[in-house]
């Protein structure tokens, strides 16, 4: 079966898109407040397996009340003698992992980030593509996972936007890929990355403002309707670029919620109570995705 393409930059040049993924996880709030501080709407793709603990789903809406765009990661089950799923019993879980997202933020992800296999894992590619997701990889490491220190991603950064530079004497575009996960460096990173990201003349970007797509989501877990909100793109809500901020010796101590003062004085931040509500449906829900998945 032949590979899907896969979405690896941007279609005006001098733009870039961050994006996070594995998360959400006890480092993914704090990201979030200094993202927002300095004005910058990233890309999370959401490890839907974090969704159980209602503290990662409360994060999860106000990552995208606060008008970051929300993906999924995804990786197929196996069996645990090693053989593979059927193709209908890998679409089943893709849909029910998109659904426990829909759940908490009413829309569900477009934009889907496979994990790593080796061999290519073609064949989930392709199923996953027929149910009208969007796959999106990158072209930039930011090689989180090995260095654990600011200046050491910021360099990963400004080494690829020189080299881009050099070689084609043009900006370029850039998907870059962090792991929002404890014990990398993507919270350390956040102020190093914005500030390199000005400094090169380049502009930080949500998926949608990457690829000029008006409709970032899809109605339903399964369903090819694609639609907007309110933060999508060539709507009042979208947003893009970036304010630098000071890195200080403390700035990843900041609040659980990881949303600032202005981002609740703006209405992003929903209420605990509805989150609260929201993750008792999307328990719920689980339950009889659960109940469903057994008698299939």
């Amino acid at each position: 079966m032949p590979p899907v393409p896969q979405v690896t930059g941007c279609r005006t040049h001098g733009q870039i898109a961050l994006t996070y993924s594995e998360g959400p996880s006890d480092a993914t709030a704090k990201i979030v407040r200094q993202l927002n501080n300095a004005q910058v709407r990233a890309n999370f793709f959401i490890n839907t397996t974090w969704l159980y603990t209602q503290q990662y789903a409360m994060v999860v809406q106000n990552m995208y009340n606060a008008g970051h765009l929300i993906g999924m990661t995804y990786r197929a089950p196996q069996h645990e003698d090693g053989s593979s799923y059927t193709d209908g019993e890998i679409r089943q879980d893709v849909i029910n992992s998109a659904k426990m997202v829909e759940t908490l933020i009413h829309v569900a992800p477009k934009y889907v980030r496979l994990h790593y296999s080796d061999p290519e894992d073609t064949r989930t590619e392709n199923i996953i593509k027929d149910l009208g997701f969007v796959l999106v990889d990158h072209n930039l490491d930011s090689m989180d996972y090995l260095h654990k220190t600011g200046p050491k991603i910021q360099s990963v950064y400004r080494n690829a936007f020189i080299r881009q530079k050099d070689t084609y004497d043009a900006k370029g575009s850039f998907i870059s890929v962090q792991y929002d996960i404890p014990g990398s460096g993507s919270l350390a990173a956040v102020p190093f990355i914005i500030q390199t990201i000005d400094e090169e003349g380049y502009t930080a970007v949500r998926m949608d403002g990457c690829l000029n797509d008006p409709e970032p989501y899809k109605s339903s877990a399964d369903s090819l309707e694609y639609v907007s909100d309110k933060f999508s793109f060539n709507t009042t809500g979208y947003k893009q670029g970036q304010k630098p901020v000071a890195i200080v010796s403390n700035a990843t101590e900041v609040d659980e919620q990881g949303l600032s003062a202005e981002d609740e004085q703006d209405g992003f931040l929903e209420s605990k109570a509805n989150a609260t509500l929201s993750y008792l449906v999307l328990t719920a829900s689980l339950a009889f995705l659960g109940a469903i998945t057994q008698l299939l």
